[in-house]
């Protein structure tokens, strides 16, 4: 799937500059036109990582803000953004998550991510608007790591899941912990034979 999505994020992070245009990769750029645009998107994919250790530093309003604005604006069927995200960013709540919550790390951000039931590309949409979240929050100097775990997790407490307060017909299907990393992971080795190039007409 990331040889289709890789492309259009490309597009996303040069074409919406309302998203990036506080990150520090952005600015080098404006300030220093030798920069190649398009290399500080394919620099910032290539040295994202999943963080499963955080600080306790918050992340500010003002970039959690970006952070979602990128998301949202991720590719999605039909525009008819199928999809509900609700976050949580009080110190309170987080810790409570973190402490009740199996397979959930421990972050000063979490966001929870819901798919439309009646459409049946709408979890793409969710892989699609996390993607966004994930490559935007690292341009910014944040970690963050999609997980499913907690997913089940919450299905096992419908009292909890019920507190995230999504609207019906609406099923939880993704979570993201997000916040300044406390550790520096190696990248994991990946298969490229997994991607061919094939020709279909003769």
């Amino acid at each position: 799937m990331k040889q289709f999505i890789l492309p259009l994020l490309a597009l996303v992070f040069t074409g919406l500059g309302v998203c990036i245009s506080g990150c520090s990769n952005a600015q080098q750029t404006e300030a220093n036109p030798e920069i190649n645009a398009s290399q500080v998107v394919v620099d910032n994919i290539m040295a994202r990582r999943s963080i499963r250790k955080y600080k306790d530093q918050p992340v500010s309003q003002e970039i959690l803000d970006k952070i979602v604005e990128c998301g949202i604006n991720a590719p999605n069927g039909m525009n008819q953004q199928c999809y509900e995200v609700k976050v949580v960013n009080d110190p309170a709540s987080a810790a409570f998550l973190a402490e009740n919550l199996n397979g959930l790390y421990k972050a000063p951000v979490y966001m929870f991510i819901a798919a439309k039931n009646n459409y049946d590309m709408s979890r793409i949409d969710v892989g699609l608007l996390a993607e966004n979240v994930c490559l935007s929050a690292w341009a910014y100097g944040v970690g963050s790591i999609n997980l499913g775990m907690p997913v089940r997790a919450l299905y096992e407490k419908p009292e909890l899941l019920a507190k995230l307060g999504f609207s019906e017909g609406h099923d939880l299907c993704l979570v993201l912990a997000l916040g300044y990393a406390d550790e520096a992971p190696d990248a994991k080795p990946r298969v490229a034979e997994r991607v061919q190039y094939i020709t279909i007409a003769e």
